[in-house]
């Protein structure tokens, strides 16, 4: 083997070194870049079920404000009452409507 071989070989010994260095210090970072991923998914899903939990209680407060009632505010909230019967009549004649339907096809 030649002295210019030996340089080849080294300096391919050399790339290859670094580059299983940088694969190395890559795949540890993919590990972190994992793990971290994971934690924000578990953050996700908590904000989430919060968010749900907020919207159903704010949902209920707002059907609570709906229902009380105070002097000035009985005129208001027996609308609103008869408001959301009617809606709800509503969508009871129109299931109706639909189970009649599908059962006729």
């Amino acid at each position: 083997m030649t002295e210019k071989d030996r340089a080849i070989i080294a300096n391919f010994e050399s790339k290859l070194g670094r580059l299983m260095d940088v694969y190395t210090q890559l795949a540890a970072e993919n590990a972190v870049l994992r793990e971290r991923m994971g934690q924000q998914a578990e953050e996700l899903e908590r904000l989430r079920k919060q968010y749900d939990e907020l919207s159903i209680s704010y949902s209920d407060l707002k059907l609570a404000k709906i229902i009380s009632v105070n002097d000035t505010e009985l005129g208001d909230t027996q609308r609103r009452l008869s408001k959301l019967v009617r809606e709800v009549d509503k969508c009871i004649a129109l299931l109706n409507a639909s189970e009649q339907k599908d059962d006729v096809l």
